[in-house]
């Protein structure tokens, strides 16, 4: 075959020798044995088609929900690029939204376009599909060129671009063709300014995404069908793989969230019978795990680590330990750009099946057994140099308020077997957080991990186990558990005189901590007792003006005032709080403890208006220093109510305790202990309004 193109273009078959067009210019003098002689259509541009060209996947009847981005499609022109996450359902977007337009519009064609010679696959079968006589006719190089000579010069069709790698593959055709319409879709995020409108595409909704699972596998329990495509982040390509193996196995979507838990690599990278093996959730990700480590590893070790964490709101301060500025910002970008991660200010978010799959060593996961401890010790580090060591200094709880849920997260993708001691050190210190918070049955949670892990690994007389043993026993206590705090408080004691002797303020530390169980569970003459110990220990081992040591007496004043002492107790506690005062600040915790206690010593001495006094400002410095919502804010505004009760002030009683109860419910719900307390003090208050009868 001879190749011809342009004005004086010769085809020629048989033999020649010089040939020339009709100016006499000499073409080529050579002997030609083969030629091809062209039909007319192949020496003209190509005019308006004849018939309607329509190119699109199959319909399918799995497509849910979108309206948001059918009609930013509808309402935008030119190149637009829809992106997204791998299986987030891009291509079934734009299918669905391509069938909707394809009558205004011709041709309407769909090229996978994942690398350069698909996209001129693709045009070239456009061209052949525009002039069927030309497909034995024409080389592919010279059918593409038709193609896109026809496009740059008419209007009114449109090209889909499915699955594009690169944003730059596309110059070249966007810039000869600039008067149809391309619609892309695209893994990448970025790289399209200045080329492309933008449409960002998320996960389905929960409702939305039970109706796909219903849809292939209908009948099922509707709590747990959405409790497991929760559990799936509502990714549509990992609902339908769920689905169809629910409906061929006829397993339940319960059974499903089981064996997901169980056997989480068998799960990510099955498909059911029938399925296109290479579109499973492992092995869509793997794709673009693959092409990230071409550019260097940093990017994919980042995803591992990230995988640790709870998917949203991920500091990146949290990432920035010991790591290179430029090359954590270069990782960042790379893994936002294949939109395995996205970033909203300075966090970082993970699809929580993203991060399913790297955790999962496995054939079609992304590292092996070792690769995963290895990530996990690392995720481990980065927090464990991130938490402010007090837990209990206001200033450091923004940041473990950024940082508890990740602590919560990692602590759960964690077997309790396999906990490190680095780990039950995060624990420990995260349970006193939430103790400082009120949140003792989350405390308790991560404390008992904590003391079983030292156990395991450091033995039960370890000073660390001492310390965690003593944590978990004041947490039980907090939520009432008295009868498992104070049997392991008082080992815990036993075990602390053997193994740190008499001369260790720890000791004393230890006493206290027991005395402050009992006076919880209202044994104050025990309490007494055991603040009387701790204070003699510490102020022979610490000093008498030792922070611990003026604690375990303000301990011992308090326990005075719940048997009944109340005005002996009042000139020291006074003399504390302008201590804590000068030691520890105004707005330090302790110091806002110490004028509630001195206000009870006050009301128990029947000096109601210096403690009101003092009760209407604790309550305001709660509420300014530790929040509005705050435990210890709402106990403060409980004792102000009851104050006025007792004052015989009833109507204002009333009114505090009815707010207090409303935060309460809305802090802590209507079961939890405090809330109890401020209904049956608030019932108590309401009977005093009424009229005797």
């Amino acid at each position: 075959m001879v190749d011809v193109s342009g004005e004086r273009a010769v085809g020629v078959g048989g033999s020649a020798a010089n040939v020339a067009t009709g100016d006499h210019a000499v073409q080529f003098s050579q002997r030609i044995d083969e030629a091809t002689v062209l039909p007319a259509e192949a020496l003209v541009p190509m005019g308006e088609l004849g018939n309607r060209l329509v190119k699109l996947p199959s319909p399918t009847r799995l497509f849910v929900g979108r309206d948001r981005e059918l009609a930013l499609l509808d309402g935008a022109s030119g190149v637009v690029c829809v992106h997204g996450l791998g299986g987030i359902g891009k291509s079934t977007l734009v299918a669905k939204w391509a069938r909707r337009v394809a009558a205004d519009l011709n041709p309407v064609w769909w090229i996978t376009a994942d690398t350069p010679a698909a996209i001129d696959a693709g045009l070239t079968g456009l061209a052949m599909a525009m002039q069927p006589e030309l497909v034995d006719v024409l080389p592919q190089q010279a059918l593409r060129e038709r193609a896109l000579q026809w496009l740059a010069t008419h209007d009114g069709w449109l090209i889909v671009l499915d699955n594009v790698s690169e944003p730059a593959d596309l110059l070249p055709l966007l810039e000869r063709t600039p008067g149809g319409r391309f619609v892309i879709t695209s893994r990448r995020g970025t790289g399209w300014h200045g080329m492309a409108t933008c449409v960002d595409l998320d996960v389905l909704d929960t409702g939305h995404a039970a109706e796909l699972f219903e849809r292939i596998c209908p009948g099922g329990d509707g709590a747990d069908v959405s409790e497991l495509v929760g559990e799936l982040g509502n990714l549509p390509l990992a609902v339908e793989q769920a689905a169809a193996f629910c409906r061929e196995a006829g397993t339940s979507a319960r059974r499903y969230l089981e064996l997901l838990a169980e056997y989480p690599a068998d799960m990510f990278g099955t498909a059911a019978e029938g399925g296109d093996p290479e579109r499973t959730v492992a092995r869509v990700w793997r794709v673009t795990l693959s092409r990230l480590a071409e550019g260097g590893g940093a990017s994919v070790v980042l995803l591992h680590v990230l995988a640790w964490f709870a998917p949203d709101g991920i500091p990146r301060s949290l990432l920035e330990s010991g790591a290179n500025p430029v090359e954590l910002t270069r990782a960042l970008g790379r893994l936002a750009a294949h939109s395995m991660i996205s970033m909203r200010g300075d966090t970082v978010s993970v699809h929580r099946l993203v991060q399913a799959v790297a955790r999962t060593p496995g054939e079609h996961a992304i590292s092996g057994p070792e690769g995963i401890v290895t990530y996990r010790n690392q995720a481990i580090r980065l927090l464990l140099m991130a938490l402010p060591e007090q837990s209990e200094e206001v200033g450091t709880w923004p940041t473990w308020r950024a940082l508890i849920t990740h602590v919560e997260a990692l602590v759960d993708h964690v077997k309790a077997d396999d906990d490190t001691e680095e780990l039950g050190r995060i624990e420990t210190v995260a349970g006193s957080f939430l103790m400082a918070q009120g949140e003792a049955r989350q405390a308790i949670r991560l404390l008992d991990r904590a003391f079983n892990t030292f156990v395991r690994l450091l033995g039960p007389e370890d000073p660390a186990t001492l310390v965690v043993a003593t944590g978990l026993a004041q947490a039980h206590a907090a939520a009432g558990n008295f009868s498992v705090a104070i049997p392991l408080l008082e080992r815990t004691c036993e075990d602390g005189a053997r193994l740190l002797g008499e001369d260790d303020p720890q000791l004393g530390m230890l006493y206290g901590c027991l005395g402050n169980v009992h006076y919880d569970a209202g044994n104050w003459v025990v309490a007494m007792d055991l603040y009387a110990r701790s204070l003699r220990q510490l102020q022979r081992t610490a000093g008498p003006d030792d922070l611990r040591t003026l604690r375990a007496r303000v301990a011992l004043l308090t326990s005075l005032v719940a048997v009944g002492d109340a005005t002996s107790a009042v000139s020291p506690l006074r003399q504390y709080v302008a201590e804590s005062v000068r030691m520890l600040g105004e707005d330090h915790p302790a110091t806002l403890t110490a004028r509630n206690n001195l206000a009870a010593a006050y009301q128990d001495s029947g000096d109601m208006e210096r403690a009101i006094e003092l009760l209407r400002r604790s309550a305001d410095d709660h509420a300014r220093v530790l929040g509005a919502s705050h435990w210890q804010t709402l106990a403060s505004r409980q004792n102000l109510g009851c104050a006025y009760h007792r004052a015989g002030r009833a109507s204002e009683a009333v009114a505090v305790l009815e707010q207090v109860l409303d935060d309460c419910v809305r802090s802590l719900g209507e079961d939890h202990q405090d809330t109890r307390k401020v209904r049956a003090d608030l019932a108590e208050a309401r009977k005093s309004l009424s009229p005797p009868e």
